[in-house]
């Protein structure tokens, strides 16, 4: 009896002294990362680790040609589009989606599965799929040795999601349609009593939509804020766009009229700036 006993009190001795070991921080071999990356009208996000070669050869070695690969390391590749978005042409709802790969050497498949939970692809189910697309792959002039899944080469409706890893990089292009979404926005905005005037006026400006209904909107705006120098500058911009130059001087030269009381130097000396250069594509002194 006194030996159990004993055994009994040395195991609890064993696992106290367990417990109070100092948990220990070391660098995790393939580190985590969350990017989330404006674009079109909301956003790109992806979750991911990121593996790195250490002596190794990534893709037909590590990662097998012609097997599903979680896109990086540990558990699953996760991306979220915050709106509907194209990849290769297919539409893809708004939603989080488990990125997955099946690199080859001549032709890379990605797929988009819902199963966002699993852990790498052991537990990878095919009628989960919510998109498979074809991309080529091209050779990087030097090794990187660690993965990178990158949004790229933004612009307002189009990015490539690249993923980058030894001599290998391939990009995924995506396509949204801001567009539709911003002009229905506008739309219902302008029913409120509180119009987002300069937002929509920019707009249609830098969309190169008819400028018509922005010139109301201007005339709306400089008519509850007739000292406002910005709004005769975009009045001027939008005229001299529309080729009435005659027109675009007369607002230009308001603005700079209504400058001279602005009390804040640098935004003086910009926008001095932005109505001479209206100015100079009118034909109007500077």
């Amino acid at each position: 009896m006194k030996h159990m006993f004993a055994l009994l009190a040395t195991g609890l001795l064993l696992a106290s002294a367990a417990q109070a070991q100092t948990k220990l921080t070391v660098p995790p071999l393939s580190p985590a990362t969350h990017i989330r990356q404006d674009f079109s009208t909301s956003f790109i996000d992806l979750t991911y680790s990121r593996p790195s070669l250490r002596g190794r050869e990534a893709f037909g070695k590590l990662v097998p040609n012609g097997t599903v690969w979680r896109t990086g390391a540990n558990t699953v590749t996760k991306v979220r589009f915050g709106e509907d978005v194209k990849i290769v042409g297919q539409t893809v709802p708004a939603g989080a989606y488990a990125l997955l790969a099946i690199p080859d050497a001549k032709e890379w498949t990605f797929i988009l599965n819902r199963d966002t939970a699993q852990w790498g692809t052991y537990a990878y189910k095919p009628d989960l799929d919510v998109l498979r697309v074809k991309a080529k792959p091209t050779k990087l002039a030097a090794p990187q040795e660690t993965m990178s899944l990158t949004v790229e080469n933004i612009r307002p409706a189009s990015a490539d999601l690249v993923v980058s890893w030894d001599r290998t990089q391939v990009a995924l292009p995506i396509t949204a349609d801001p567009d539709r979404i911003v002009m229905a926005q506008i739309q219902e905005a302008m029913k409120g009593e509180k119009k987002p005037y300069m937002t929509a006026i920019q707009y249609y400006y830098n969309a190169g939509k008819d400028l018509t209904p922005a010139l109301g909107w201007l005339d709306e705006y400089i008519a509850a804020n007739p000292t406002r120098y910005n709004g005769y500058y975009w009045k001027g911009k939008l005229l001299q766009k529309q080729g009435n130059n005659k027109d675009a001087i007369v607002a230009a030269n308001k603005s700079l009229e209504l400058l001279k009381d602005d009390k804040n130097e640098v935004a003086r000396n910009e926008y001095i700036r932005l109505n001479q250069e209206v100015l100079a594509a009118a034909g109007g002194k500077k």
